[in-house]
């Protein structure tokens, strides 16, 4: 994968987003990219404003409010030698988020990640959710204040090209990065086993073999997409990836999760479940969240 065309970074103003244009100008600095930064001015005023400061001015008024706010941020964020280009546009955000990216061209989304805030973004989805989903770039939901550059980055693997290029996505973004590979199983129809002594040793006996069967899957699978095993630490365990996944981040200390998605539509994600967007909110690190080659949502 060549260095990103360029890194798009959206900003709600937010002290928030403060941090997603932090790491994103560290990551254009290290890799030689350039930076845009996008504010979107909506029909309604942000959520994060208290009601007195809800301006209620013309569309003309508001953008150029936006644009000195965004200036601003950028000067507090944005360290000196970065070369950087503040955009404000209209319409709905995650759409021009998309088009901006596109438009650009971008080979890396920065977001910040606010947390669900009402029932109505648990059924809808974030502004976040939505970029992720539909964008198909890469996508970096930032959720910690930038230390320096990421120095342990955990990459869950269900062996699918998407988890390949979200390994070597990480690569690039942290080429000095420790990197932990970590495939989960789960055992078929363990829960019917109800005999102690036989679920104990079925159980014992099926670990071994899985786990056996994983690691030769995981050596094949990183020869197959091209990727050099050296300083990538290899993990196997059970248990349910939605669940293990943050845990496994979490005892690692680990300040990036990098994650293949699949790009499903939010209603299967509601009924089905959906790894990446379960981690997007359980991980306590930065996120990564990489489509498969040639994913394309066509937007409206």
């Amino acid at each position: 994968m060549t260095t990103p065309q360029g890194i798009l970074v959206a900003s709600d103003l937010s002290e928030h987003s403060g941090l997603a244009l932090k790491r994103a100008a560290n990551l254009a600095r290290d890799l030689g990219s350039r930076l845009e930064l996008l504010h979107v001015v909506e029909d309604t005023a942000p959520d994060f404003l208290p009601l007195q400061e809800q301006p209620s001015r013309s569309s003309s008024e508001l953008i150029e409010h936006a644009f000195k706010q965004l200036h601003a941020q950028a000067r507090k964020e944005i360290p000196e030698g970065v070369e950087h280009l503040c955009r404000v546009e209209t319409g709905k955000a995650f759409l021009t988020i998309i088009h901006a990216a596109r438009r650009m061209p971008a080979g890396l989304i920065v977001v910040a990640a606010h947390g669900r805030h009402s029932l109505r973004d648990l059924f809808i989805g974030t502004t976040a959710e939505k970029v992720v989903r539909k964008g198909g770039l890469p996508v970096l939901v930032v959720k910690n204040d930038p230390r320096g550059p990421y120095r342990r980055v955990l990459v869950p693997t269900d062996f699918s090209a998407a988890a390949g290029r979200a390994l070597s996505e990480a690569r690039r973004l942290a080429p000095d990065a420790n990197i932990d590979l970590l495939h989960v199983f789960a055992l078929w129809g363990e829960g019917y086993l109800t005999s102690s002594a036989i679920r104990d040793a079925s159980q014992d006996r099926y670990h071994r073999e899985m786990k056996s069967r994983a690691s030769s899957a995981m050596s094949t699978w990183l020869e197959d997409i091209g990727i050099d095993d050296r300083g990538i630490r290899q993990r196997i365990s059970h248990g349910r990836p939605g669940a293990l996944i943050p845990k496994v981040a979490a005892r690692l200390a680990a300040d990036l999760v990098a994650i293949g998605a699949t790009g499903r539509s939010r209603i299967e994600s509601i009924l089905l479940g959906s790894v990446a967007e379960h981690a997007l909110w359980q991980v306590p690190c930065d996120l990564l969240i990489v489509h498969p080659a040639g994913f394309r949502f066509q937007l409206p």
